[in-house]
């Protein structure tokens, strides 16, 4: 009798473990499903997402690593697709930034997306503007760019880059109504900051002493434009064909011609074919940050724009 007290006693202990287990690990998967899961298509939208979404039960996933940088001929990978398997809301830069985004429709149909730059003109590969107005109504992409290339780093223009602001604080809003207050609070917070930021750049461009500039990544068409500079030429080191000898030839004598003395290039890739035209032309390279890659700090936006105004004090001031 003792021993089969014993037997049953084991199985009770052994049933109230097992129930307690599986209780525990229900209560952490539905804490866990409280927090909204934002996934960004790339690091700008990471850091916009996480300034808007602080204080609230949101988790901000990037859906590239944070290296990656632009999204040229980006391809999903099998890990890319799994971020998105359990994704409440997307949010992407758009103007064709994401090539990939017609493959997210084929596979999540019903996934709410955040286009940040609806209504934006964009600049095209000639400079001139494109209002992004002929759309896809429910995901806000234009409805036909394969016949006309946009510019899509828009965020690199301050006033642009507020703008993607209040796009995402509105589709933030309308999808999850409940933080409503939060969303546009973050949002005002961190547009102040963008345009204290940009007020120190206009009173900086006061006292520009050099216009005329020579840019080594179409990014910097926007931060020319914010500026008001003037671009002599666009020597697109993101490309898929390398500059040839005649090509770098080309944009040599047009610098000496146009005396232009200041070359800009990116962060992101190697100043040697700038410092070969510079040696030869008598220009001088300058390096900006293109803010498509950086560390997980909400702040790094500001922090880059802040270097890079050093940058353009050192390049275009009087002396």
């Amino acid at each position: 009798m003792k021993k089969k007290l014993i037997v049953m006693l084991g199985i009770m202990l052994t049933i109230t473990i097992g129930t307690t287990l599986v209780t525990a690990a229900t209560r952490k998967k539905e804490e866990r499903n409280e927090n909204l899961t934002v996934v960004t298509s790339f690091y700008p939208m990471y850091i916009l997402a996480k300034n808007l979404t602080e204080g609230t039960n949101t988790d901000v996933v990037n859906l590239t690593e944070y290296k990656t940088g632009c999204l040229h001929d980006y391809q999903l990978t099998t890990v890319d697709m799994k971020r998105l398997e359990n994704a409440d809301i997307f949010i992407m830069n758009g103007g064709g930034m994401e090539n990939f985004i017609e493959d997210i429709l084929g596979s999540y149909p019903d996934m709410p997306i955040i286009n940040a730059s609806k209504g934006i003109e964009f600049l095209t590969g000639e400079g001139h503007s494109h209002e992004e107005g002929n759309t896809n109504h429910q995901k806000g992409e234009p409805a036909n760019h394969k016949n006309e290339e946009y510019n899509a780093h828009v965020w690199l223009n301050m006033n642009y880059y507020m703008k993607e602001i209040q796009n995402v604080q509105d589709g933030l809003i309308k999808l999850n109504p409940e933080n409503a207050r939060i969303y546009e609070a973050n949002a005002k917070e961190y547009s102040n900051k963008i345009e204290t930021l940009k007020n120190d750049l206009e009173a900086t461009m006061d006292n520009v002493k050099e216009k005329k500039v020579v840019i080594f990544h179409d990014s910097f068409a926007y931060l020319a434009q914010e500026l008001g500079l003037e671009v002599i030429h666009t020597v697109n080191l993101d490309g898929e064909t390398a500059l040839s000898a005649g090509d770098i030839r080309e944009v040599i004598d047009e610098v000496k011609e146009k005396q232009v003395k200041v070359l800009f290039t990116e962060k992101q890739y190697s100043t040697s074919i700038a410092e070969n035209i510079a040696s030869e032309s008598g220009a001088k390279v300058y390096v900006i940050d293109s803010l498509v890659t950086g560390d997980m700090d909400k702040d790094s936006y500001i922090n880059g724009m802040k270097m890079n105004l050093e940058v353009l004090k050192q390049a275009l001031l009087k002396e």
